[in-house]
């Protein structure tokens, strides 16, 4: 059975063992930080290194190999530099779902306001917008039946987001959000997880709950 608190620490050890003080951060993300992992969970991994070049990369793949299960590998890389100049709309969601393993998160991502918060949500409720529009019309329906699922994956990153907007606090776990929702909000994170588990749906009325949805989330972002 895989253990993901030990592929961390082995994964660390050898990352340190490879890049000394250039290994600036490892963090945990994903559904294994958040205790909603399932057999088929991918782990995922933010890892950081100061001036990290392709072939860090190449090195990095390698580690990732070497040790057990590296199909479930996944996550984030990239220089400490770049990372520097990252968009702000990201940072806040990142520092919120990221548990550290080695090194400070928070000393590496650039400073962000409220207005980054905003504007992540707004772009994201954007691109979810137009994926759904685009493929409603040009897909056909058995083909946007199909995808829906996997389209609303990204409405629980959403909903925290929003939700912090408007009450103050971050909500690590779905679970925990679900319970906190209420309205369309609790309807169309309900409609995402039970699609998630292959659920069977009315795809007409989910989609049109899923459209609106993001019709009025955005106009009351402000």
């Amino acid at each position: 059975m895989f253990n993901a608190e030990s592929y961390v620490s082995a994964l660390t050890s050898r990352l340190m063992e490879t890049f000394g003080e250039r290994l600036s951060y490892v963090g945990l993300q994903g559904s294994y930080l958040r205790g909603e992992a399932h057999e088929g969970s991918d782990i995922d991994i933010m890892v950081v290194i100061e001036g990290m070049t392709v072939r860090d990369m190449d090195q990095y793949r390698s580690i990732i190999q070497s040790l057990e299960n590296p199909d479930k590998s996944c996550g984030f890389i990239c220089s400490r530099e770049d990372l520097a100049n990252w968009n702000p709309l990201e940072s806040f969601h990142v520092l919120n779902s990221t548990r550290d393993i080695h090194g400070v998160l928070s000393e590496l991502l650039p400073h962000h306001t409220r207005e980054d918060i905003i504007n992540f949500a707004k772009f994201s409720l954007n691109n979810l917008y137009h994926e759904l529009c685009h493929r409603y019309i040009h897909a056909g329906p058995e083909k946007s039946a199909a995808k829906l699922p996997f389209t609303l994956k990204g409405v629980f990153y959403i909903l925290q987001n929003v939700h912090y907007l408007r009450t103050g606090t971050f909500i690590p776990t779905k679970k925990e959000l679900l319970e906190q929702l209420s309205g369309l909000d609790r309807h169309v994170l309900e409609l995402s997880l039970s699609l998630n588990d292959s659920a069977q749906y009315d795809f007409d009325a989910s989609f049109e709950s899923v459209f609106n949805w993001c019709r009025e989330t955005l106009a009351s972002l402000r």
